[in-house]
């Protein structure tokens, strides 16, 4: 900084000498010079300022954490003092505690939340929710700040289901902004009507504003023309960089039109398949293992036509089996029914997978259809799903009585589901397979092989990943390293090589490159013959950066972090 400083003031004085004006010329060089300094202090002041603000924030928010724990160690307990057996003057002190307990919880997630967000700014995690629940949660949890205004909120949707993928870490507090919005600038005793809709591609929610309303001074347009030569226009939000930002994160958008006076928060429907956080969907291969095994345990007259799994679906509710269906039909085969004696016929005949059902049905409850699976040796092998509300009185006997293997809560998300659906099929099958190895030892489910005669899973598993993990290594300096090349040099399609090693390892081809990558670098950087800064070009990564970042949260330590600990030991 000093040698810079220096060198400006000599070239000004330089030039000023070489003027006709030297007074003048030094004058103005000092001023310069000055001002570069003072741009530099600046500079530097503020960066530590920053650096300041954002330990602080972090300091802030890991101490709600803390708080979190001691307040669910008092939520649990009073939740189970406030029973039917408790005094009616002792249960309203108690009800009001847990109410404000569960507000004040609330508030603390909302915190875990922005700690995520302030962690992995940009980095998406899409997930899939159901949008009349998601929209009405967000509502909920702001109408005490409208009766506080002494305004009415209320939302009306043009849909009964909707499925859509968002991040709701990064979307929650835009939509929340966007309703604050309309309720700090409302006059006092007004209702405000939030209406939310759909289409193919975005969905939206909107409310309505007059010309004269404060409301617009809280956005700010997108483009320099005129307002009046468009019925709408796209807008920002004036006074939240945050929101702006992470509106812009999610692909979303601000729309106003003047001719119908309303503003409109606009949102894509689906996400980019390669951002979305979802989970491994179960894949069945057609072998002679499964066969067997679906042999034995009841299924052998039902050939297995797909890699899908077989889920039956039972609630009497058209308009949500239908969603549900819909929502589950891309992975899974979906038998769907309202009434619960037809789809104990059904189980009773196919032998599927999984049954999900809620406690509500037409001929027979869900709770009792589920007992029944539970308790015959024929079906209870398979893993049921029961779900029903919250606020039914006999939740607790229904639950005990039915002997399901989960019970959830409605509304729940769609994505929540799909994971009890994945993790109850797989340590099905496995539990399958464990008992046939008990009792017939564990020869029994050997698949031959006419090439190599008897080989088990786990030589097919070793032989795969050997051969694929030969080629990436041989190759592990190519940048652009595909799925595509590995599956043909192994002789299959990428569909083919893709779903194979996803049902024999459980996770993406992509992910194993990454650890040829991370464990060839940690090796290399162990030897002590190259540098870090060379070392991203030998594994196929040219970015020195993205190199540190891959590797820190491969390892959870740096680069240089991992030789000071091998040389430490």
């Amino acid at each position: 900084m000093k040698y810079l400083i220096i060198t400006s003031l000599s070239a000004s004085i330089f030039t000023a000498i070489t003027t006709q004006n030297e007074l003048f010329s030094i004058l103005f060089s000092v001023a310069g010079v000055f001002l570069l300094y003072w741009f530099v202090f600046h500079t530097s002041t503020m960066k530590k300022e920053i650096a300041f603000l954002k330990e602080e924030n972090q300091y802030f928010i890991d101490s709600f954490q803390n708080i979190r724990t001691p307040v669910m160690s008092l939520h649990t307990p009073l939740k189970s003092a406030c029973n039917n057996d408790c005094p009616d003057s002792i249960k309203k002190d108690l009800s009001l505690a847990i109410r404000n307990i569960d507000c004040l919880n609330e508030h603390l997630a909302r915190l875990m939340d922005m700690k995520q967000l302030f962690i992995y700014s940009k980095r998406m995690n899409f997930a899939e929710y159901e949008l009349g629940n998601f929209l009405n949660s967000r509502i909920s949890s702001l109408q005490d700040h409208a009766k506080s205004k002494q305004v009415k909120l209320e939302i009306r949707t043009e849909f009964k289901y909707a499925s859509v993928w968002i991040d709701k870490s990064k979307i929650s507090p835009v939509i929340e902004k966007f309703i604050k919005n309309a309720i700090d600038h409302s006059e006092p005793s007004k209702n405000i009507t939030l209406n939310a809709s759909l289409c193919n591609k975005y969905w939206e929610i909107s409310t309505t504003h007059t010309e004269s309303s404060n409301l617009m001074k809280c956005y700010k347009c997108s483009t320099k023309h005129l307002l009046k030569q468009k019925t709408e226009s796209r807008y920002h939000f004036a006074k939240s960089t945050l929101c702006k930002r992470l509106i812009e994160l999610c692909n979303g958008e601000i729309l106003i039109n003047h001719s119908c006076q309303t503003i409109a928060l606009r949102f894509p429907v689906k996400c980019l398949c390669e951002n979305a956080s979802g989970h491994t969907f179960v894949h069945i291969e057609k072998n002679v293992e499964e066969e067997k095994t679906d042999a034995l345990f009841h299924k052998g007259t039902q050939k297995r036509s797909s890699s899908r799994p077989v889920v039956v679906l039972a609630d009497s509710n058209d308009d949500f089996r239908f969603y549900l269906e819909t929502c589950l039909s891309e992975k899974y085969i979906v038998r769907s029914f309202n009434n619960g004696q037809e789809a104990l016929a059904c189980i009773k005949k196919e032998h599927p997978d999984l049954l999900i059902c809620d406690t509500v049905l037409h001929g027979m409850g869900g709770d009792e259809l589920s007992s029944r699976l539970k308790t015959s040796k024929e079906t209870s092998i398979i893993p049921v799903i029961l779900y029903g509300s919250h606020i039914d009185v006999d939740q607790r006997n229904k639950r005990e009585a039915s002997l399901a293997d989960t019970f959830m809560h409605t509304p729940f998300h769609v994505e929540d589901l799909k994971i009890e659906i994945s993790v109850l099929i797989r340590n099905s099958r496995l539990l399958r397979k464990a008992f046939l190895h008990k009792v017939f030892g564990e020869q029994f489910l050997k698949v031959q092989s006419a090439e190599t005669g008897m080989e088990t899973l786990e030589d097919v598993r070793k032989s795969l990943i050997d051969e694929a993990k030969d080629y990436v290594l041989e190759r592990i300096e190519k940048e652009n390293l595909t799925i595509d090349e590995i599956a043909s040099h192994l002789g299959m399609s990428r569909t083919k090589f893709y779903n194979k090693w996803k049902s024999l390892t459980g996770e993406a081809p992509n992910v194993f490159i990454e650890a040829i990558r991370m464990e060839k670098a940690h090796e290399l950087l162990e030897s002590g013959k190259y540098p870090v800064s060379i070392i991203p070009e030998m594994i196929g990564l040219k970015d020195l950066k993205n190199f540190r970042n891959r590797y820190k949260e491969y390892f959870g330590i740096t680069p240089r972090e991992s030789i000071r600990k091998k040389y430490s030991e």
